[in-house]
């Protein structure tokens, strides 16, 4: 009988073993999804940005961009544009973010992007290929950029105003990357956080569990 409860109590562990390391392997696998998008290891190949409407303009989409021979493809994919057949002009800020923006200071344009031309569905796309520099070098540095474009151009008015932006993540001190106010989400430390209590609680459990056997 004390054989059989013996073993009883083995596999029972063992049994709760496995269990808790499936849940500590989902909630790895959780948080390298959720710091997919807010915070980025040095010598990143790509990373996807999501644009978002200035001033209720409706226009939000996608920036990818990607490491390539000889310097960063920038790819636009524009969506809820207001007129087909208008070409949006779009750029590199630096020295500022979207918030900016939205408060009616605009920051130096930095880098020129191939212009979004806009079709019969509001989407519109453009790839321009930024040569001599890498991702690391475009999120490294002190000065804050953005990519931002713009409505539509009317002849003799200047610049036209933003429509749709996005903050770029920036390098912090100790290498990593974290997103500007403008881009939302969470910290990288709040993120990586996350798994580390999940991970202590189970554990915690799973020595509770084991001493109410014995």
């Amino acid at each position: 009988m004390t054989r059989k409860v013996s073993e009883y109590r083995k596999g029972r562990i063992v049994y709760l073993g496995k269990r808790f390391a499936g849940v500590v392997l989902a909630t790895v696998l959780l948080a390298s999804l959720l710091l997919g998008g807010s915070a980025l290891a040095q010598g990143t190949k790509s990373v996807d940005l999501q644009l978002k409407p200035i001033r209720d303009s409706g226009v939000s989409g996608t920036a990818t961009l990607t490491n390539v021979e000889g310097g960063v493809q920038v790819k636009l994919n524009m969506r809820g544009l207001p007129e087909a057949g208008v070409e949006h002009i779009n750029h590199f800020h630096g020295g500022g973010t979207c918030a900016d923006v939205q408060a009616g200071n605009m920051a130096p344009v930095t880098i020129p992007l191939n212009p979004v031309v806009a079709q019969e569905d509001g989407t519109g796309s453009a790839t321009t290929t930024i040569k001599d520099v890498t991702l690391d070098e475009l999120f490294g540095g002190d000065q804050k950029r953005f990519i931002l474009l713009h409505a539509k151009t009317i002849e003799g008015q200047g610049v036209p105003p933003g429509i749709s932006c996005v903050d770029l993540p920036q390098r912090s001190g100790n290498n990593g990357f974290e997103p500007l106010p403008a881009s939302g989400g969470f910290p990288p430390e709040v993120l990586l956080a996350i798994p580390l209590a999940l991970f202590l609680a189970g554990t915690a459990g799973l020595v509770a569990v084991r001493r109410r056997i014995a």
